[in-house]
């Protein structure tokens, strides 16, 4: 291919069209950072950084002093639905309601930016959404968006739509992951957003989505204490 400077990005993509295609198979050793960063006219952190998202994801194995190989059982996509909260509502035979509360650029947690394998004080788009149905609460919405992998994301009309239909018309979203959590009402935003006081037991649902290797988005969903999930396997 030609030389030619390239991000970590694009030095994933081209790993994963490699791992796609066949070129190299699974068990296979591919070549090191330095032979793959000459290849690509980068320097080897952008290799390593590439290589290491994809690992984390469970496509490719690496051991020191081994080198790293194509995994040879990548883990299995989640085929929990990624449906809207309109569509949940609505299909519940509630009228939908939604209303963006704020959105900044920020650095986010800790464990928020670790799940998105940012750098360390790279920032991230901060939303913070309400949504009702029938007028009556909900969810509380806190999300994290990597912006570089979400290109137009800052432009997008967020007070008309959530944060997630934008990227499921956007971004090539094609799996995630999913955990749920009692919990409590433990800031203004989720006693705001639910009308319940300040430590009334609330139901918590995080989810991750990627696309292929490169995480997209963290969500945490506040539920009142009560709510069902339901999703087809």
């Amino acid at each position: 291919m030609p030389h030619r400077m390239m991000t970590w990005q694009s030095v994933q993509t081209e790993v994963l069209s490699r791992i796609r295609s066949g070129f190299w198979r699974p068990g296979q050793l591919i070549p090191t950072e330095s032979e793959l960063a000459i290849e690509f006219g980068c320097a080897r952190a952008t290799v390593n950084r590439a290589l290491t998202s994809l690992a984390a994801s469970g496509l490719l194995e690496r051991r020191r002093k081994v080198g790293t190989r194509i995994a040879k059982h990548p883990p299995q996509r989640s085929t929990l639905p990624k449906t809207a909260l309109r569509n949940e509502i609505e299909a519940a035979g509630a009228t939908y309601g939604y209303r963006l509360i704020s959105i900044r650029r920020a650095t986010p947690p800790a464990d928020i930016a670790k799940l998105l394998m940012l750098k360390s004080g790279q920032a991230t788009l901060e939303i913070r959404a309400e949504f009702s149905a029938n007028d009556q609460p909900y969810c509380g919405e806190e999300r994290w968006i990597a912006i570089d992998a979400a290109p137009g994301i800052e432009q997008a009309p967020l007070n008309e739509i959530s944060a997630f239909e934008w990227l499921s018309d956007n971004v090539a979203l094609n799996h995630g992951s999913l955990s749920v959590s009692a919990t409590s009402a433990q800031n203004e935003f989720v006693s705001n957003a639910l009308s319940v006081q300040r430590g009334t037991p609330v139901l918590l649902i995080e989810r991750g989505n990627w696309a292929d290797a490169v995480a997209v988005t963290v969500s945490r969903q506040y539920f009142p204490a009560g709510h069902t999930l339901s999703a087809l396997y």
